[in-house]
């Protein structure tokens, strides 16, 4: 978590999220959400994330806060942790105020590369396989309009969108 305000908030809907659409509420209840004290990182729960919910789950496959968010009709940016709907999108901040946005690559991580490691969905780390998460049937800035609003403003989200139509 990027700060104590969004480990706070993690927690909380770890507490409160519907069980119908929450696999691994019950362990969230029973020790949490995070995996250490410091809660930085989420529990892993059978090699993924706890909020992950698995494939065959009634209430339905993939991120239970991204779900809860869908459920109460919010933004899953709302719900979910800074890196969760960040990645694989990551702005560099410049000393002249300037702002490159660009892909993650596995050096970003600044060593926490381990617990960071669900994030990532190649084996390899090689940039070839990792530029396969920009890969898709639209362009990212339409794909990803809403992160891109998060990260670079709704001006300049608009502009990625349109110069890549």
């Amino acid at each position: 978590m990027i700060d104590e305000d969004e480990a706070l908030r993690i927690a909380a809907l770890g507490l409160t999220i519907d069980e119908a659409i929450f696999q691994y509420a019950d362990a969230a209840f029973e020790g949490g959400v995070f995996s250490d004290e410091n809660r930085t990182n989420t529990r892993v729960i059978d090699g993924a994330c706890i909020f992950h919910n698995r494939p065959g789950f009634a209430g339905g496959e993939g991120c239970a806060l991204h779900l809860a968010a869908m459920q109460d009709d919010e933004n899953p940016i709302e719900y979910k942790p800074s890196i969760c709907w960040q990645a694989p999108l990551k702005v560099d901040h410049h000393d002249d105020g300037s702002k490159t946005l660009r892909p993650w690559k596995r050096p970003d991580w600044d060593g926490g590369l381990e617990s960071m490691a669900w994030c990532c969905t190649t084996k390899g780390g090689d940039d070839e396989a990792l530029a396969s998460a920009f890969v898709g049937d639209v362009t990212v800035g339409e794909s990803l309009h809403a992160e891109l609003r998060g990260l670079v403003g709704p001006e300049i989200a608009v502009q990625l969108r349109e110069r890549h139509r």
